[in-house]
């Protein structure tokens, strides 16, 4: 529900006939999602480097998490092969609640890859970033 900021706000809205559209702009990113993301994938990343001889970087990790999670779309080129295009999860290409939901998924699959439970690093990255 909308309602009138002030007392100014709210004498103009008595002034009101017909149809109002509101547009709500801006707004702020979750950026400590975010930064937990890429937190994690800090840590994330050398333990698949070192079990399984890898030499995978953050963006890397960012890259094979979004086709497995299917955060893209697949490319048929003339060649015949087949490319992954992943999408952006930029502020700009997703909303907060699928940030919310891509970055769950994301730290479970981790979690499953490393062994790790998914709260350990959480709890890690949040104490590595203090």
């Amino acid at each position: 529900m909308l309602r009138p900021a002030n007392a100014a706000a709210e004498a103009a809205m008595r002034e009101i006939r017909g149809r109002v559209r509101v547009e709500i702009r801006g707004g702020v990113a979750n950026q400590r999602r975010r930064g937990l993301y890429w937190s994690v994938a800090g840590l994330v990343v050398p333990l698949l480097n070192e079990a399984h001889d890898l030499t995978l970087d953050e963006q890397d990790l960012h890259d094979i998490t979004r086709q497995k999670l299917g955060v893209g779309r697949w490319i048929d080129l003339p060649s015949g092969d087949r490319r992954f295009k992943p999408a952006s999860t930029s502020n700009r290409a997703m909303n907060e609640a699928q940030r919310s939901e891509y970055t769950s998924r994301a730290l479970h699959l981790w979690s499953t890859w490393t062994g790790v439970d998914v709260t350990t690093l959480q709890d890690e990255a949040r104490h590595e970033a203090a």
